[in-house]
């Protein structure tokens, strides 16, 4: 599965970067028609949590922290209806596991600065001035520095830390629009694989951000 991810994302940034050529050849044969490429900022607070696999897709569970990224946008046109982008950015994601039993509440809180990339192949649009659109890719983060800490009742825990991935990877979906040159979109990420190295328990950081692009 690690290996399908990277080959997705490989491949979908050498069709991006393929479609750019071959716009810039016919752009030259053709000189009246130019494909169109825009450049933006992006930001996009986030919301992280564990999925332990129980509510799959759609979980979003009590210990959801809040977190922020900060980068680049490259989106081409292809047709009327279909754009491709890469999104470049730096991400501070905060997440915690809260286990609450009857005798004890254990808490472990994740401080992650990540340097990461989505590559979107498909961005289907459709309107005028405001274009609602839809988009699906993959994404790939690798973590430059994380810090936990984890609390038994309030009190914290000396000399105890899990070992954690340092690469993450998987799936992207989004909604929105394109208002003139700017985009606003709700995107989940789907991780596919462990963040904390359990051989027991799956678990992944799954996410939600909302993405403007200036």
């Amino acid at each position: 599965m690690k290996k399908f991810i990277f080959l997705l994302l490989f491949f979908s940034s050498v069709h991006i970067y393929g479609q750019e050529v071959k716009a810039a050849v016919l752009s030259d044969s053709i000189p009246e028609k130019k494909t169109e490429k825009k450049m933006g900022i992006r930001l996009s607070p986030s919301l992280n949590f564990f999925d332990y696999g129980d509510l799959s897709f759609g979980q979003i569970a009590a210990d959801s922290k809040f977190g922020t990224a900060v980068g680049m946008v490259f989106d081409w046109k292809i047709t009327d209806w279909n754009r491709i982008r890469l999104e470049p950015y730096l991400e501070y994601q905060k997440v915690a596991n809260n286990s609450i039993n009857p005798n004890i509440s254990a808490v472990t809180t994740f401080n992650n600065f990540i340097l990461g990339i989505d590559a979107l192949p498909i961005v289907i649009t459709y309107g005028g001035k405001i274009k609602g659109q839809v988009s699906l890719g993959g994404f790939a983060k690798y973590y430059l520095s994380s810090s936990q800490e984890t609390t038994l009742d309030g009190s914290t825990v000396s000399n105890f830390e899990v070992e954690t991935n340092a690469l993450q990877y998987g799936f992207s979906y989004g909604i929105g629009a394109y208002v003139g040159k700017r985009l606003v979109e709700l995107r989940y990420y789907q991780s596919l694989n462990d963040f904390v190295k359990d051989p027991f328990i799956s678990n992944s950081i799954n996410q939600v951000q909302l993405i403007l692009v200036y």
